[in-house]
């Protein structure tokens, strides 16, 4: 694993106060796309998303006190355009007083948005 600075982790600090923030990303998949005969994942069900899993781990520390979080699902891409299409549809519902780029946090409940998408995608 390997320490990376991503645009995300920039709007998380812009849109809470956090001492450290720390992200961390698998560089297994990263070395399988340069790999010149790779070949996409297969369908693992008729739904066609793959076998292939994904976890994301949150770790807060204040004070003494330590909280954690983690959501998990399967075939990353078969699960963010549901994402993507949910956080369209709440901005239009109900835009924002301004423009920019936002954090889902800042736009979105964290429950209520998970638990629109989760029974499909996330656990």
């Amino acid at each position: 694993m390997v320490e990376l600075p991503f645009a995300e982790v920039i709007l998380i600090g812009r849109h809470l106060r956090v001492g450290d923030l720390h992200t961390f990303l698998n560089t297994a998949p990263l070395r399988d796309l340069r790999k010149a005969d790779i070949q996409p994942p297969t369908a693992a069900d008729a739904s066609g998303r793959s076998a292939q899993t994904f976890l994301v781990e949150v770790e807060v520390h204040l004070g003494g006190v330590v909280r954690r979080a983690s959501v998990q699902g399967r075939d990353i891409y078969a699960s963010t355009a549901p994402l993507v299409v949910e956080a369209v549809g709440r901005v239009l519902k109900a835009p924002p007083a301004r423009g920019g780029v936002f954090a889902p946090g800042e736009l979105f409940d964290a429950r209520d948005f998970l638990a629109a998408v989760a029974p499909r995608l996330l656990s």
